[in-house]
């Protein structure tokens, strides 16, 4: 399995200018953070994208190049956004090669029913919102607590509340709305940037995240042990059923319990003998009483 380490940005959207896509992670990792995913958007209602083919998604774009420039710097991953209406997506998903060779899975939800689907039943690991209509959408609590319970996680994209003050209300309801729901369990903060303007450190991230209704502890979990989290369970996702080797990484003392018997056993031995002379002897304070 491969490893990552914190701070994680889940959320970077793709760009075909490999020179501003390169600027961006190296300002993501000047700023701290060490795993990135590079998002590739796919709006699954339109027509021509699910007849155009056999599979119904298209295939990760070519990386390699970014991920050999910062292999020592970042952990660069793969991720796809399908944007749906219903729940024929996940026929074409089940039967889709091509979103087996993306590292995360992302759901964004069109409509309550897609949200509902989302929830339940959606073989991916984050949901998210479109940032222009996402407020119109709510998640009912018992849909909140069964996509925890199948640990899923939602997102939230700090970058357009920074351009845009209208966004900014309208995430600001959806977070609520995830307080309310279900006291703002599986949050993931992401950036969702598109120039380096509007990325932030995670500290600045932190801060922003009181806003929507984050404790200081879920904040720093959203940009780091959640981050983590949500990338083993794609992992397990991915690989199906695995095996777990455990390599010790020095000597491996066993300890024989018949010893530790007879050190307790004497022990007790001693302890019993110096009762017994105590009794026999009393000390000196003792005669004096008597």
């Amino acid at each position: 399995m491969e490893e990552t380490r914190g701070f994680y940005d889940f959320c970077i959207p793709f760009n075909k200018n490999e020179t501003l896509l390169k600027e961006m992670c190296e300002h993501l990792s000047a700023l701290g953070y060490k795993t990135v995913a590079i998002e590739q958007f796919f709006d699954y209602t339109k027509k021509e994208n699910t007849k155009r083919s056999s599979d119904a998604f298209p295939q990760p774009h070519d990386l390699v190049w970014l991920q050999v420039h910062f292999k020592n710097k970042l952990k660069i991953l793969q991720r796809i956004t399908i944007c749906y209406v219903d729940a024929e997506v996940a026929h074409a998903m089940a039967n889709s090669i091509n979103l087996r060779k993306f590292d995360i899975i992302a759901g964004q939800p069109k409509t309550e029913a897609a949200l509902t689907h989302c929830c339940t039943s959606f073989n991916g690991d984050l949901i998210t919102f479109d940032t222009q209509a996402g407020s119109h959408i709510h998640v009912s609590h018992k849909a909140y607590l069964l996509a925890i319970k199948r640990g899923i996680y939602f997102e939230i994209k700090y970058s357009p509340c920074i351009a845009n003050t209208t966004v900014r209300k309208d995430m600001i309801k959806v977070a609520h709305n995830y307080f309310v729901k279900g006291k703002s369990k599986n949050i993931i903060i992401s950036s969702g940037a598109n120039n380096t303007f509007e990325l932030r450190g995670p500290e600045d991230v932190t801060n922003l995240a009181f806003i929507f209704s984050l404790s200081k502890d879920q904040a720093k979990c959203a940009i780091n042990r959640f981050g983590r989290q949500l990338f083993l369970r794609a992992e397990c996702r991915r690989l199906g059923k695995t095996i777990m080797f455990i390599k010790a990484s020095g000597p491996v003392v066993f300890s024989d319990s018949s010893e530790e018997d007879e050190l307790k056993s004497d022990t007790e031995i001693d302890l019993r003998e110096n009762m017994d002379k105590d009794a026999e002897y009393p000390s000196k304070k003792k005669r004096k009483l008597l």
